[in-house]
């Protein structure tokens, strides 16, 4: 039955301020119910890990190796795992955005007569990846819960002391959203085996609530700029709304000023 608005004033007024209460609470919650879902576009944090092989002089590291431009993308595959994608990928789309990164940095996709100087394998999903921060220990995988470290390295206990590397740690522990673009070296013969050149992995967290479609270009963005780079202290924190540059220090020139006086 539908109620006229002095009716349902009369009604009001009748009521214990306790009712009234409960009532204006009710009535906030459920218009709280019809806010908007969070921006898909809105600024999140990526973390990149990146690394190259290396040239080697007996049992001396020699820096690492810069490779060619010119690529074939090869494959790419969702990694399996016990908890599925909030939504399926959408592949084409995540390659598409790919080589618009890769143009982008310099780097040339292959024409059909073309040899690729790198071949390149796409890997994504969800799930507890190898903890960057931890590279001078050994995990304990029979454990039930997480993984325990043990520690190996003097240096790795003297790092863990410093003032928030420990949150770092475990910040990388927690499962994550991922996208790795790994190159590999073409094959001269039929029987070479596989040889990596280099891997940049993008990350983001709460793949529980997180779509990785939505996140697939700010997560190249981010990764682009470490293709066949190094970074060697566990990983570099990119933010979405931080346009992604790079800074090239050149040879210092003193420029000749006229002095004031003359």
């Amino acid at each position: 039955m539908l109620l006229s608005m002095s009716n349902l004033q009369h009604r009001i007024h009748r009521l214990s301020p306790l009712s009234v209460l409960l009532l204006v609470l009710a009535t906030g919650l459920s218009s709280r119910g019809a806010e908007p879902a969070a921006d898909p576009a809105a600024a999140i944090d990526i973390d990149v890990r990146a690394s190259v092989d290396e040239r080697w002089s007996g049992i001396h590291k020699g820096g690492a190796i810069e490779h060619g431009k010119i690529y074939g993308i090869a494959s790419i595959k969702e990694v399996p795992a016990t908890s599925k994608l909030l939504k399926p990928v959408n592949e084409a789309r995540l390659v598409q955005e790919l080589r618009a990164q890769l143009n982008a940095w310099g780097f040339t996709e292959i024409t059909p007569k073309q040899k690729p100087d790198v071949v390149l394998t796409v890997l994504y999903g969800r799930g507890w990846l190898r903890n960057p921060y931890l590279k001078g220990t050994i995990l304990n995988e029979d454990s039930d819960i997480v993984p325990v470290a043990t520690i190996l390295l003097p240096d790795q206990a003297m790092r863990q002391r410093e003032a928030g590397y420990e949150a770092k740690v475990q910040a990388a522990q927690q499962e994550k959203l991922f996208i790795r673009v790994t190159a590999w070296k073409y094959p001269e013969a039929p029987q070479e085996k596989p040889s990596e050149l280099w891997k940049t992995t993008m990350v983001v967290d709460d793949p529980d609530h997180r779509d990785l479609n939505q996140v697939t270009m700010q997560m190249l963005a981010a990764g682009a700029d470490y293709f066949d780079r190094v970074i060697k202290d566990g990983e570099v924190r990119v933010n979405s709304a931080t346009p992604p540059g790079r800074v090239i220090v050149g040879p210092t020139k003193i420029l000749e000023t006229v002095p004031k006086d003359k």
